[in-house]
């Protein structure tokens, strides 16, 4: 698996146009399960060795700082301007930046500050919240063979993460660490993996209860609209895990 996301990287470097870099990836990973390890306290249920043993020749996609822990299995990386943390590039390793609703020059010398990557994506229309995925819900508008920009979700993961491994031609999404929080509680303050206070910058805002129900409810559509297309979404089961009750849990034997 590494050796071909190398060899897909290194066919990059020809084309400075994202969208010819995107030509290279669709469906480059037909039929194949991929996992998503995110950022969430889940991340933590298992030992980090043993998942890294486990996915090591798994197809294998990181978000933010879930990167600094398996750098060494990671096909793909992903981050924008939130929570951000400097990570040391890799040959086997496909680093995607999402600007936000930043111009990328302007992520570039402000919030990333010499960060390579190999892709970038903008997301538009982040004012107007009628627009919002958790809203609109037309996932089908967002595909990446239509449009590299990326609709407001809001997270990364429904903004440009789960396009992505559509766009790859997998099978089977499985995620681990992608957790929301209790839409009971009291508190949106998000939680992670790691400490909260970790040094990192350009720290997220947390976000209203109503919009973290909202996303977690978006989770529901989302997987519907996936087994539409022939790909079964599936998190890691966990007390710590929030999304929807409707999407499949699966564990590691």
């Amino acid at each position: 698996m590494k050796e071909k996301t190398k060899k897909i990287k290194s066919h990059m470097g020809i084309y400075r146009n994202y969208k010819h870099r995107m030509n290279l990836l669709h469906n480059a990973f037909d039929g194949e399960i991929c996992y998503i390890l995110s950022c969430g306290p889940s991340l933590n249920d298992l030992d980090h060795s043993f998942l890294r043993e486990k996915l090591k020749n798994e197809l294998v996609l990181t978000v933010k700082q879930a990167y600094l822990i398996f750098h060494e299995i990671a096909d793909f990386h992903f981050f924008n301007c939130n929570n951000f943390s400097s990570f040391q590039n890799s040959p086997t390793t496909i680093f995607c930046s999402q600007a936000d609703a930043l111009p990328e020059h302007v992520a570039r010398q402000h919030i990333w500050k010499g960060q390579e990557y190999d892709l970038n994506f903008i997301l538009r229309d982040n004012k107007n919240h009628d627009n919002k995925l958790t809203n609109k819900k037309n996932f089908d508008y967002w595909t990446f063979d239509k449009r590299l920009n990326r609709p407001w979700g809001p997270s990364i993961m429904h903004e440009t993460v789960l396009y992505m491994a559509i766009f790859l031609g997998v099978s089977e999404i499985r995620t681990v660490g992608w957790d929301h929080i209790d839409p009971k509680g009291e508190s949106s303050k998000i939680t992670h993996f790691y400490n909260n206070e970790a040094e990192i910058s350009s720290k997220a805002f947390d976000v209203d209860l109503q919009e973290i129900k909202d996303c977690i409810e978006l989770s529901k559509f989302k997987s519907q609209w996936l087994k539409e297309r022939g790909v079964t979404l599936k998190v890691m089961d966990s007390k710590k895990c929030y999304i929807h009750e409707d999407v499949e849990r699966f564990s590691f034997q």
